[in-house]
């Protein structure tokens, strides 16, 4: 995914890139043997069922989808006309892509991205916390170690490793 945009759950908005959304809902069709539904992609996509619904209609405007309603229940349910059945090869072994499964980097891939606003705040408090919210563990504790021993040594050389902690912190989310 584009590094300028993974979710935008954090920030409030519901968007994701169509062409992303439309990546997501093809390795869905193709790669599993589960139904496409709205609310099944709005939570793989991370938005919000109307806007899965939003894209989902594009893509059935566009012809890439076709729209069906289960009898049984009156779920909506989208598929891809060509689309084959994975099926098992004797011996159980199955032929075709994996499914998705917890762990997948599909579903890593989705984390929502760390906020840098929420990262300074953060190491504002406590000194590399910022660090460990944005996954960067190891650089977290050295900021650590290194402002509080500043602080320890004289307050500004603990002040001015303090601000560039904050400085950094920012820039770790964008990295």
């Amino acid at each position: 995914m584009p590094p300028r945009r993974r979710h935008a759950i954090l920030n409030g908005s519901d968007n994701m890139d169509f062409e992303e959304f439309e990546q997501l809902v093809l390795r869905v069709l193709f790669e599993t043997e589960v139904p496409v539904t709205a609310a099944h992609t709005a939570y793989l996509a991370r938005v919000s069922v109307r806007g899965a619904e939003r894209h989902l209609a594009r893509m059935v405007e566009q012809g890439t989808l076709f729209v069906r309603t289960a009898a049984s229940d009156g779920v909506v349910e989208y598929y891809y006309p060509g689309r084959k059945p994975l099926v098992a090869a004797a011996g159980g072994i199955g032929v075709g892509p994996p499914s998705i499964m917890i762990g997948d980097p599909l579903l890593v891939s989705l984390r929502p991205r760390p906020n840098p606003m929420t990262s300074v705040l953060l190491s504002m408090l406590i000194p590399g916390a910022g660090h460990i919210y944005s996954g960067r563990a190891s650089s977290g504790v050295a900021w650590m170690a290194t402002t509080l021993m500043g602080y320890a040594c004289c307050f500004l050389p603990g002040l001015f490793l303090h601000g560039l902690c904050l400085v950094s912190a920012a820039r770790s989310t964008r990295a």
